[in-house]
């Protein structure tokens, strides 16, 4: 008799911080039998390959359930075997491709420690296949029966990976599901029912919230609400969504673990209507723009502080501070007012869409359909575009993304960046990093960067390089940093006569069909960091005869790693292309992070002008890194003391809830008790 896929007999193994991961010997001598027992499959029917991996995973439940020790680990290596062979078959039926070795020794790298609960991360450069590779990976990790967590850095990729491999997975016949947006619990419940369910990193952290919210308001009823629901048939609203926490495999691990770790996973509710408070938001905004900063508040941190002479100013109006409807002091209304002025800006850290201010992703300039500020933040900027203000939403539940993933009996993933946060990786999640080498030697040219003393200069400047290459044959990706970015670089295009494509998280358009085009000759794409991360750019023959892809830098990410993802875009698998970042003195983070840097490249512009030869080209590369790498600590310290408060609350709340029961077992800071 088969063994089902649902079936919960995989021991409780739990993550060890510096496991150990299989040595690359002893990949080399697992990939030669992976290699060998691959002919056996061959000549075998599609039934035959899927009792085969169902033949595994039954051997595989039953002998773990009696051996132990040297045993398992020999039982263990014998499945990694058969199915990453059998694997490798089903992507050849479904896909018309043989995977590469680099695809099979990252997808061993991920999951070869299930046995031991050891995961770890692999280190794949972009365009290396990291899709197939995690595909492979998940079919390891499924064998057990407890569900697999497959998570991606959005939505959109999520959607694409799974509808990419659901013929693998049926042909595997394995149940795949795809965590669907604006989707009913039900709906929720079945995605999570599957063997393998695909989703956005954050919907995993959500959905945990919402299972162990309704856990602690099951744990309050009073004495027979139980029986009362039974008999009310609404037994099937404590049904949880998630199976447990059981294997989480994670696509662009950095990114999910690191760029999203300074956000805590917040869960809030909200009551329709207009907030009480709506006119004290309004009244504040022509109050908050009469202010000097310096004279009257300071900006710390991505807040607003007012000083004494600012509070005497705001204070001066007795009908202010004694509204009825004030939630909080008077001067803090003009602080998220301040906030919202000087900090927070359109078409950068937010869009209006359909008369609502929309969250947007600083990582990937990707627009969040279900996220606001907290505090009256929200509320702020509303006021500030003359919106309808709504209700402050409520918090429910909470914890943060380093709590959840850590939550996980296994945890592993792959990236192409993972060098800068390998220390990150290894001391907080336990995560060792392993490079996989390339398959073919990188042919990507980085040309000196382009230093401009103004926007107007390098927006310019960028047009003319954009046009060289479209009348050289050659496709162009421009990458900014937000959309207030790639509408100002879209507008210089138009004003040079370049056609050319827009995505930056505003078009209704299909991003696959866009970025399907990109590749095309003379086709120009100007991109948020949306195009960093997940998308393959296909290259026209007559492109990659004529040089390849050219990637712009518009502007540099404070993160390095972002850069990289970027400018990893062009020269993929082998594939000629090149790269050119482009900064002008008054970019954000020279102007914010290095003046005397803005300074200096001014200066030495100013000079060069009346040379024969105009000084475009500065080797700035090591200032920008030192600037990078001074960013990044600064977060790294951020996220630390984010987790350390984080686990202070947590022994606190722990220890009350043991002192009132010793028997709960839910996490009342995720549940909000």
């Amino acid at each position: 008799m088969m063994a089902s896929l649902t079936q919960s007999w995989f021991p409780q193994f739990k993550r060890v911080a510096f496991g150990s991961q299989p040595t690359e010997f002893a990949i080399d001598d697992l990939l030669v039998q992976i290699h060998s027992r691959g002919q056996r499959w061959r000549s075998a029917s599609d039934e035959d390959l899927a009792g085969g991996l169902s033949n595994i995973r039954y051997d595989w439940l039953r002998r773990n359930a009696s051996d132990s020790g040297s045993s398992v680990t020999e039982i263990w290596r014998t499945c990694l075997i058969d199915s990453v062979a059998i694997a490798s078959e089903a992507i050849r039926r479904t896909h018309k491709i043989e995977l590469f070795e680099v695809q099979l020794r990252a997808g061993l790298i991920v999951s070869s420690g299930i046995a031991n609960g050891r995961g770890g991360v692999a280190e794949m450069q972009t365009g290396e296949g990291k899709t197939f590779a995690m595909f492979v990976a998940a079919v390891i990790a499924a064998i057990p029966g407890r569900g697999v967590h497959l998570a991606t850095p959005n939505a959109y990729l999520a959607a694409r990976d799974h509808q990419q491999l659901e013929p693998t997975w049926n042909l595997l016949q394995l149940n795949s599901g795809c965590l669907p947006e604006d989707a009913s619990a039900e709906q929720t419940r079945a995605a999570y029912r599957a063997d393998v369910t695909y989703g956005p990193g954050h919907a995993f952290g959500f959905d945990y919230l919402k299972d162990q919210l309704a856990l602690g308001t099951k744990m309050r009823r009073r004495p027979g609400a139980s029986l009362l629901s039974r008999l009310q048939m609404d037994a099937q609203a404590d049904k949880q969504l998630q199976r447990g926490l059981a294997v989480a495999l994670i696509d662009e691990i950095d990114h999910v673990l690191i760029d999203d770790a300074l956000s805590p996973l917040l869960l809030s509710g909200t009551h329709p209507g207009e907030a009480d408070d709506a006119e004290v938001h309004r009244r504040a905004i022509p109050i908050a723009s009469e202010l000097k900063e310096t004279r009257d508040f300071r900006c710390v941190a991505k807040r607003v502080e007012l000083n004494s002479d600012g509070l005497d100013r705001v204070y001066q109006s007795v009908d202010a501070v004694s509204d009825a409807s004030l939630h909080r002091p008077w001067h803090e209304y003009i602080e998220l007012a301040l906030q919202a002025q000087h900090l927070l800006h359109r078409d950068a850290d937010y869009v209006v869409e359909s008369g609502e201010v929309r969250i947007v992703d600083p990582s990937t300039g990707r627009i969040y359909e279900d996220r606001t500020w907290s505090g009256g933040l929200q509320q702020a900027v509303e006021a500030k575009e003359g919106l309808p203000i709504r209700r402050e939403s409520e918090a429910l539940a909470k914890i943060t993304r380093q709590r959840f993933y850590r939550s996980y009996d296994y945890l592993a993933g792959v990236t192409g960046t993972a060098s800068d946060c390998r220390d990150e990786l290894r001391t907080v999640y336990g995560l060792k990093v392993q490079t996989v080498n390339p398959r073919l030697p990188s042919q990507r040219v980085i040309l000196p960067p382009h230093v401009s003393s103004k926007q107007a200069d390098k927006l310019r400047a960028i047009a003319v390089e954009a046009r060289a290459m479209v009348e050289a044959g050659r496709s162009v990706l421009i990458g900014t940093l937000d959309i207030a970015s790639s509408l100002a670089v879209s507008k210089e295009l138009s004003k040079h006569g370049l056609q050319h494509e827009l995505l930056n998280g505003l078009q209704t358009a299909d991003e696959a069909e866009v970025v399907a085009s990109a590749g095309q000759p003379g086709a120009i794409t100007v991109a948020t960091n949306i195009a960093g991360r997940g998308t393959d750019i296909g290259l026209h023959p007559t492109v990659r005869k004529q040089g390849g892809l050219h990637v712009i830098v518009a502007e540099h990410h404070r993160s390095s790693r972002v850069d990289r993802q970027l400018i990893g875009r062009c020269a993929r698998c082998g594939d000629p292309g090149s790269s050119r970042a482009f900064l002008s003195a008054d970019d954000p983070m020279i102007r914010d992070s290095a003046p005397w840097l803005a300074r200096a490249l001014t200066q030495v512009i100013a000079s060069g002008q009346t040379a024969t030869q105009p000084k475009t080209t500065l080797p700035v590369e090591e200032q920008i890194q030192s600037i990078q790498r001074h960013h990044a600590k600064r977060a790294a310290v951020a996220r630390q003391q984010l987790l350390a408060a984080d686990e202070r609350d947590c022994v606190l709340v722990r220890k009350a809830q043991s002192n009132r029961n010793a028997n709960v077992q839910l996490h009342a800071m995720d549940a909000g008790i």
